[in-house]
């Protein structure tokens, strides 16, 4: 089922590998969306390449060398498109959102440099509507314009002009229970300890943990996302235990 609209201006830019539990969704919620399609893969071998192919995407092999990186080529390989919309292997964009994308790309502001969405988490049957809230991420840019910052589970897009906010939502479909999502802690933990830069001391293994929790379950009101708010937020306060545990461990003389 090809994705492409001939008749709009948009690539949808997407990094994945062994992605099958949430790619579809992905692709079928920007059917027609977009005149191109390009993902990224670094090695899948459950289906993904097939899959994306069979929604008319262009595969491109790149080995993975860190999301900032991953994300900026794939960003590289649509310059010729007036915009590119950039996606996760795990994110879907909502009907409202399409809309949104579909009008601003249509009418092509000139003082627009790009747009963001709010991204809101699915986990376990349900919305998270307040850990993790707001998310706005900036991911619609204007083809060779973004450039991707930071450090892998904190990178971002920055674009140089004004951003514009459209309405509507994208689902994140990060972990498909909760032993997935203590495995993605765990990556998680181990490449931000490599890039950090400090961290790592009794204390911080002591009181950023609860300092965690306590920002999403009490400051974000987490709580009112019952179940899965706990959970969440637990799951933060771990990640973020498992973190500094690994800084610990790296540093001289311990």
């Amino acid at each position: 089922m090809p994705v492409e609209d001939p008749s709009i201006d948009l690539a949808v830019a997407i990094c994945a590998c062994n992605n099958m539990r949430t790619l579809p969704d992905t692709l079928r919620s920007v059917a027609d969306l977009a005149s191109r399609l390009v993902v990224v893969d670094s090695g899948s071998t459950d289906g993904t390449i097939d899959l994306a192919r069979s929604f008319g995407a262009e595969v491109i092999h790149r080995d993975w060398t860190g999301m900032v990186e991953q994300r900026q080529f794939a960003l590289d390989q649509c310059r010729e498109q007036a915009w590119v919309l950039v996606l996760d292997s795990d994110e879907s964009v909502d009907e409202t959102l399409r809309t949104s994308i579909r009008r601003l790309v249509t009418e092509n502001p000139a003082d627009v440099a790009g747009a963001s969405f709010n991204r809101k988490v699915w986990f376990l049957g349900g919305w998270l509507h307040h850990v993790f809230q707001p998310e706005w991420r900036l991911r619609l840019v204007r083809g060779g314009s973004g450039r991707v910052v930071g450090a892998h589970g904190h990178d971002r897009i920055d674009v140089d002009g004004r951003v514009e906010r459209l309405t509507g939502t994208c689902r994140h479909d990060s972990w498909a229970d909760l032993p997935d999502m203590m495995r993605s802690y765990v990556r998680f933990a181990e490449s931000s300890a490599s890039s950090a830069r400090r961290g790592g001391r009794a204390i911080d293994v002591l009181v950023r943990p609860g300092v965690a929790v306590f920002k999403q379950y009490v400051l974000k009101r987490g709580f009112l996302d019952g179940r899965r708010g706990f959970i969440a937020s637990m799951g933060v306060g771990v990640g973020t235990l498992l973190k500094h545990l690994h800084l610990m461990s790296r540093r001289p003389g311990t």
